[in-house]
């Protein structure tokens, strides 16, 4: 058996171009993204103001370009009212997977915006087992709840394995306040950088966020917030 990587080294040449395109084509629009509300307060500031951020591996592409794959999928085999659909709220913003109209669902709420996202097995599992979504993706389906003034909002968890779907449902009430304390948060912290070139400290929202591993700002997590503001005026 002779291993030949040709076509994988082909794959992985080309993940890396198209991201790069992206990236470069992206424009900057320095407002807080649904995305981005479960990032602590320093990384949204950075991402906002436009530091670039850690390389994205071919690994992570490819797990991108999976993750793609399986909610595309999933919007398509469903009903809906709209797809991507660009959202706005408080100078915030978004794109909701799926406004979807649950009048024939075994618990209608209305028309509401569900979000998708695409898990291995262990984390479909772990979430079956917990009964709770993950905190930035109810905060993110959450602010698109609040764009659209529903009392309600969806996500639907898809396992990239095998395809099984979990659909849960919230109340908008559930995060609400939290979604309008992290968009006031932001504004002042980004006036801060405007007017003053502060950054705030490093302070991870969720235990895992502070290793480097998974940090999109690794070099910036042991900074005091002078170096850190230094160090992102030298990136830009």
């Amino acid at each position: 058996m002779i291993l030949s990587t040709t076509l994988d080294t082909l794959i992985d040449t080309a993940l890396v171009a198209e991201n790069k395109k992206r990236e470069d084509e992206h424009k900057l629009s320095g407002k807080l993204s649904a995305s981005m509300l479960g990032d602590p307060l320093q990384v949204q500031i950075l991402k906002a103001i436009g530091v670039p951020q850690k390389p994205v591996d071919e690994y992570t592409l490819r797990k991108f370009l999976r993750g793609n794959h399986v909610e595309e999928w999933f919007v398509n085999a469903i009903p809906t009212v709209e797809k991507q659909k660009h959202v706005e709220y408080r100078d915030a913003h978004g794109y909701a997977d799926a406004i979807v109209d649950t009048k024939d669902w075994d618990h209608p709420v209305g028309i509401i915006p569900l979000e998708v996202k695409s898990v291995t097995n262990l984390k479909f599992k772990r979430i079956e087992s917990t009964g709770q979504a993950d905190r930035s993706h109810k905060l993110q389906a959450g602010f698109y709840a609040l764009s659209e003034g529903t009392t309600a909002f969806a996500i639907a968890y898809v396992a990239s394995d095998d395809y099984r779907t979990r659909i849960e449902l919230y109340e908008t009430a559930e995060v609400a306040q939290e979604i309008e304390d992290i968009i006031t948060r932001f504004d002042a912290a980004k006036k801060d950088w405007e007017d003053n070139g502060k950054l705030p400290a490093f302070e991870a929202e969720e235990k895992w966020m502070a290793d480097p591993k998974y940090a999109k700002f690794p070099d910036f997590i042991t900074l005091s917030p002078q170096q850190a503001a230094e160090k992102a005026s030298s990136m830009l």
